[in-house]
């Protein structure tokens, strides 16, 4: 079976899969899952999986600023991460060993979280700056590819009923933008070159006792600035994840989830190339 070659230079627009909240930059963590994935390019795949899942920072350090925002509301001290280091590697069974892997670098990252309080009010921002990611994806026909960001930026708003309330709902947002380059497994399609819009979406409801339900998604859809039958192809990759996370005891962790991620190889002339895969299953870890 030929596979699909992938190569993506541009800003970085997905990022690992995580087994705890993937957009808090200021938790290392490290963790272990048992997984199920069926929907892949070639009936090899389907089946139990091992997936390793880890975030370490080589440096965090406490930033100096203003002490109340424009609404005169207290600020916590901004957090600052140096040479985040993101892995996420599965394996499948039989001979297809190690069949999906990211590794990624984020060399500077900003953050500032505020506890969630009575209404609705802004509990995290980030900024993340020239990082670099590379891996495969064989269940999704991608022999490789490379992604370069130059800057993402989100925020996470909560909203409680009252400050004492042990629920808390939150929804984030992040926006992200930079070019890509692919190469397809089908020679008769274009070689991808195109500017990519990234939109991340995260909703939870958390009780204190209990843990979370949430939903973690993005979307990345190439586009072009002039006509389609005078351009080259266009891609599209997205994910959907939705799970139930609790920090049970001390640092460990456990997240039951479900997944679909996908791309979408898009022509001018040709019918769209795509792929996809789902997963579900249980992962243990543990924040630190």
């Amino acid at each position: 079976m030929k596979k699909t070659t992938l190569i993506v230079i541009g800003l970085l627009i997905t990022q690992p899969v995580t087994a705890t909240d993937s957009w808090d930059l200021d938790t290392n963590f490290a963790g272990l899952a048992i997984a199920d994935a069926d929907w892949t390019i070639d009936k090899v795949f389907p089946g139990t999986k091992i997936i390793f899942d880890g975030r370490y920072s080589i440096k965090r350090d406490t930033l100096e600023g203003p002490t109340e925002d424009d609404c005169c509301r207290p600020l916590e001290p901004a957090k600052r991460m140096i040479a985040i280091i993101d892995a996420h590697l599965q394996w499948g069974e039989g001979e297809t060993g190690l069949e999906y892997a990211i590794v990624a670098v984020t060399p500077w990252a900003f953050q500032r979280n505020t506890p969630a309080s009575e209404g609705f009010n802004p509990v995290r921002d980030t900024m993340e700056f020239g990082v670099v990611q590379g891996g495969f994806d064989d269940p999704l026909g991608i022999d490789s590819y490379a992604e370069i960001t130059i800057v993402r930026a989100g925020r996470t708003w909560g909203f409680k009923t009252r400050d004492e309330s042990p629920w808390t709902f939150t929804v984030g947002a992040k926006v992200s933008l930079g070019w890509a380059w692919a190469e397809s497994i089908v020679d008769v399609y274009k070689d991808v070159s195109n500017a990519i819009a990234g939109m991340y979406v995260n909703l939870a409801i958390e009780h204190e006792r209990f843990g979370k339900l949430y939903t973690d998604d993005r979307v990345v859809p190439g586009f072009t600035l002039g006509s389609p039958a005078t351009n080259a192809s266009t891609s599209r990759e997205a994910r959907i994840r939705f799970g139930y996370f609790n920090n049970f005891y001390r640092c460990m962790t456990v997240d039951l989830f479900v997944e679909k991620r996908s791309f979408n190889f898009a022509d001018p002339v040709l019918p769209d190339l795509y792929t996809k895969s789902k997963r579900s299953g249980v992962e243990i870890g543990c924040q630190f």
